[in-house]
């Protein structure tokens, strides 16, 4: 069981099910969250650095005012979570989060500083990344149907391998980005031109 007010340093909680509670102004350092249950769970105002998270469910999980520092997040479900609502006051250089093998869909980013930030091989749909300064940011084997690219930088991004993307480049900075062919062939789009 997690409690209130409290340090945790180096532990490992294994299937720990903590379904739509909340947890208050708690700190977690080092420690791994493994095939836990934490859907609809608030975390307000708690820290986590050096921490990683597999195989777990994390659904619609609230993050108020909490913070992340170099936390992995691995095979996890983390669909419909609201990304702006931690907090990223020190955050200016590269992103504290990365994601691997991780279902993210219909989460929002929006506005968020992301440099460098890691979706590798992640179902990414109907995310909303409007307004992200996502440069160098590594979206390697990413599922990104309907996800939402709006005035965004996405200069020296990784798309390889990446699927279904939409991204118009009259309205995004995409300099230095890399993608496979055919699907680069989706950012044409934008120019209402034919290809035979």
């Amino acid at each position: 069981m997690i409690k209130n007010n409290t340090d945790y340093a180096y532990e490992v909680f294994d299937e720990l099910e903590i379904k739509n509670d909340i947890v208050r102004l708690s700190n977690f350092d080092g420690c791994k969250f493994v095939s836990c249950n934490f859907s609809e769970t608030q975390f307000f105002e708690c820290k986590f650095t050096d921490c990683e998270f597999k195989n777990s469910n994390l659904s619609l999980l609230k993050l108020t005012k909490s913070k992340f520092i170099e936390t992995d997040f691995k095979n996890c479900k983390l669909t419909g979570v609201n990304w702006t609502s931690l907090n990223w006051s020190s955050f200016n250089l590269t992103a504290p989060i990365f994601f691997e093998s991780c279902d993210i869909s219909f989460s929002v980013f929006s506005s968020l500083e992301l440099e460098e930030v890691s979706f590798e091989d992640c179902i990414a749909h109907d995310v909303d990344f409007s307004e992200c300064n996502l440069k160098g940011a590594d979206f390697h084997k990413t599922d990104l149907k309907d996800a939402r690219f709006v005035l965004c930088k996405l200069d020296n991004c990784n798309f390889q391998e990446a699927i279904n993307y939409s991204i118009n480049p009259l309205e995004n900075s995409i300099e230095g980005a890399k993608f496979n062919s055919p699907e680069v062939l989706s950012l044409l789009t934008a120019f209402n031109i034919r290809i035979d």
